[in-house]
C-alpha cells in the first residue's frame, strides 16, 4: 500500500519507523512547518510526575490541589511510553549511527507543603513496583546534601531514580536517518491542498501525490490542513517557552522538579521549562514567560535568580483538554488518519502512537485514543 505520512516530527517519524519495520511503503513529506517543538524540547521521559500540558487547562489552585503526580487517566500511557524508549534506544543508535544521549537523571520532587508531600509518600509503593527508587525526607541538611543551596522554605522532597533524559535535537535526527536507512522516503515540500475524495495532495511544488493511507502528524496544524474535509479534530494550539541559563556558578546534578523543571544539559546550560499557554499559536518569545520561569526556578534553587539567560526559546505544541492524544481515521472508510494531541509528553509518547498508527492502519485495530 502506497502510506503517506504528513509531517517529520516525532509522531511522524516513530510512525514511519513502525510502517518500515512491518516493511510497508512510507512517503513522509515535511509539510514545511519550523519543527521547534520536538527539536527544542527539554527531552524529559517521565511516566510518574506531571510536566507542561499533562493538566495545563486547569486553574492554578486546581493543578495545586491535584498533586506533583500524573492524573489517573495519563498513567497507563505514560508508562507504556516510557518503556518503549528504553527499549527503543540501542536499536535506533546502532541504526542510524546517532547517540541523543538517554540518560538517568535522579529527580527531586520540592514540595512546598503538606498536600504535595503526602501525595508523594501516598504514592511511594505504587511508583516502586513501576521499577523507579523513591526516597522521601523533611531533613533540610540531607535535602541540602542532594543539592546545595536549595531553598530551605521548602517543605519537603522525593528523590526519584529511574526517570530519563534524551537530546531532544538528536533524537529527532536519528529517528529521521533511521527512517531512511530502513527505505523511508522523505520529500521536503509543503502540503498546499488535500483533495480528500481523490486521494491525492498537491504540494507548494506543484506535484501531486497519490496515497491510499494519508497519515497527518503535522502537529498544531492538523486542523488548518484537514480544513478542506469539513472535519476538525478535538485539540488546539498550547505554547511553551524554555530559557538556558549560564551555570560556571552552580553544580546541579539532578533535575528540580516543582512548578517547572531545572536541570543541567549536556550542552553545559541549565535548562529551565517549561510555561504551559492553552490556544496561543504564536512562537515568540516574551519576558513575561522568563520572569516566570526564573521565579518559579528560584523558589526551589535561589541562586538561579542572579544567573545570565544564555538562550530563551518558544514553540507550539498540540495539546488537548484531557492532556490525552488523539489516534484514529478522519472520516470512516477515507484513509485518512491522524494523530496529535501530544502536548508536553510528544516526545515520550512518540515510539507508542506510531505502534498504535501501525495497529491501526495496517491492522484494522480500534484505536485505544480515538478523536
Amino acid at each position: 500500500m502506497k502510506n503517506v505520512i504528513i509531517g517529520a516530527g516525532v509522531f511522524g517519524l516513530a510512525t514511519a519507523l513502525s510502517f518500515r519495520e512491518a516493511l510497508e511503503d512510507v512517503t513522509i513529506i515535511e509539510c514545511g512547518f519550523p519543527n521547534t517543538a520536538s527539536r527544542s524540547a527539554l527531552g524529559r521521559l517521565d511516566p510518574i510526575l506531571k510536566g507542561a500540558g499533562s493538566a495545563g487547562h486547569l486553574s492554578d489552585q486546581e493543578q495545586s490541589l491535584s498533586g506533583p503526580l500524573k492524573p489517573e487517566n495519563q498513567k497507563k500511557l505514560a508508562l507504556e511510553s516510557f518503556l518503549r524508549h528504553k527499549s527503543n534506544y540501542k536499536k535506533l543508535v546502532e541504526l542510524s549511527g546517532i547517540d541523543y544521549y538517554l540518560e538517568d537523571i535522579p529527580t527531586i520532587q520540592v514540595c512546598f507543603d503538606e498536600d504535595e508531600f503526602s501525595s508523594i509518600e501516598d504514592s511511594q509503593e505504587e511508583m516502586q513496583s513501576l521499577g523507579f527508587n523513591v526516597k522521601t525526607t523533611q531533613d533540610y541538611k540531607e535535602i541540602e546534601s542532594y543539592q546545595e543551596g536549595i531553598s530551605s522554605e521548602i517543605f519537603g522532597i522525593a528523590l526519584i531514580t529511574g526517570s530519563l533524559f534524551l537530546d531532544a535535537n538528536l533524537f529527532i535526527s536519528c529517528m529521521r536517518k533511521s527512517a531512511e536507512t530502513l527505505g523511508a522516503k522523505i520529500i521536503n515540500d509543503f502540503v498546499e491542498e488535500l483533495f480528500h475524495k481523490d486521494k491525492q495532495l498537491r504540494l507548494k511544488s506543484g506535484e501531486i501525490i497519490d496515497y491510499e493511507n494519508l497519515i497527518i502528524c503535522a502537529g498544531p496544524w492538523t486542523n488548518q490542513l484537514i480544513s478542506s474535509t469539513g472535519e476538525t479534530v478535538d485539540m488546539f494550539p498550547a505554547k511553551g517557552e524554555i530559557i538556558k541559563l549560564e551555570s560556571s556558578q552552580i553544580s546541579i546534578n539532578n533535575h528540580l522538579h516543582g512548578s517547572c523543571s531545572v536541570v543541567k544539559k549536556r550542552d553545559g546550560l541549565i535548562w529551565i521549562g517549561a510555561t504551559y499557554e492553552d490556544e496561543i499559536f504564536d512562537s515568540n518569545i516574551t519576558l513575561e514567560a522568563e520572569s516566570k520561569l526564573i521565579n518559579d526556578a528560584s523558589l526551589m534553587l535561589p541562586i538561579l535568580s542572579n544567573q545570565k539567560v544564555v538562550e530563551h526559546t518558544a514553540c507550539v505544541r498540540p495539546a488537548t483538554k484531557d492532556g490525552m492524544p488523539r489516534v484514529g481515521e478522519l472520516i470512516q472508510n477515507s484513509g485518512i488518519f491522524v494523530a496529535t494531541g501530544g502536548g508536553g509528553w510528544g516526545i515520550m509518547q512518540s515510539f507508542l502512537i506510531g505502534d498504535l498508527l501501525k495497529n491501526l492502519v495496517i491492522d484494522e485495530v480500534p484505536s485505544l485514543y480515538p478523536l
